[in-house]
């Protein structure tokens, strides 16, 4: 029988059966700092056998294949590359492997999250005894995702930064934009950097694809 879990007020946990051993952990973030704070946090634990980091989704893959980590901690945004997308190609080569996602802003509903292979995700901004808790959880079998979640987009949007992010993926500039809403450039321009932060992401493209993903825009 499943048992709920809870870790502070961020996250719930879902426990289930496993067998008992020390795992091989892959963290993929493109902060070298997040890279070497996870695994100098993860390495500390004796349920952990070896600990790896990549900055890139190839480079990541190129470690699963290699080492065919039991747990992978993946950032959502990876520079020019999506977290969500290197999770399934991850599942798809390597089924045995749970899937961690992690954001500082952005978040992932569980109905997206799962249908790309993951168990669970992380905000970075829980303590560190939250990440490694959950993080063993997920190794055990379980699933870790925030408690209010309702398998929709828990991405917050106004109004006028929806008109804004339909725009930008439909391929506008800031300021065909702003001419076709009829602000200026500098409020399109506080728009989209407010999109970016509450998307989890660094640029248009990336904006564009986790709209899609979280079924913000058409």
């Amino acid at each position: 029988m499943s048992q709920d879990m809870h870790l502070g007020r961020e996250l719930s946990v879902v426990q289930e059966p496993v067998a008992n051993r020390r795992h091989r952990v892959l963290v993929v973030d493109d902060c070298e700092l997040v890279q070497a704070g996870l695994r100098s946090l993860l390495m500390h634990e004796e349920w952990v056998e070896s600990c790896y980091s990549a900055s890139s989704a190839d480079a990541a893959f190129e470690l699963v294949r290699r080492h065919r980590p039991h747990v992978v901690i993946i950032e959502l945004a990876l520079g020019t590359d999506s977290g969500l997308h290197l999770a399934r190609r991850i599942r798809a080569a390597s089924p045995h492997a749970r899937i961690v996602l992690m954001s500082s802003q952005g978040r992932v509903s569980v109905s997206e999250a799962t249908a790309h292979g993951a168990a669970g995700f992380i905000p970075k901004n829980i303590p560190a005894q939250g990440v490694v808790s959950a993080t063993r959880q997920v190794a055990l079998g379980g699933r870790v995702f925030p408690r209010r979640d309702d398998d929709q987009a828990s991405v917050a949007l106004s109004p006028r930064e929806r008109e804004v992010l339909r725009h930008l993926v439909s391929g506008l500039s800031n300021p065909e934009v702003a001419a076709q809403l009829f602000l200026s450039r500098h409020t399109v321009k506080q728009h989209t950097s407010a999109l970016y932060k509450k998307l989890g992401v660094r640029n248009r493209a990336q904006a564009a694809s986790r709209a899609r993903e979280l079924g913000l825009v058409a």
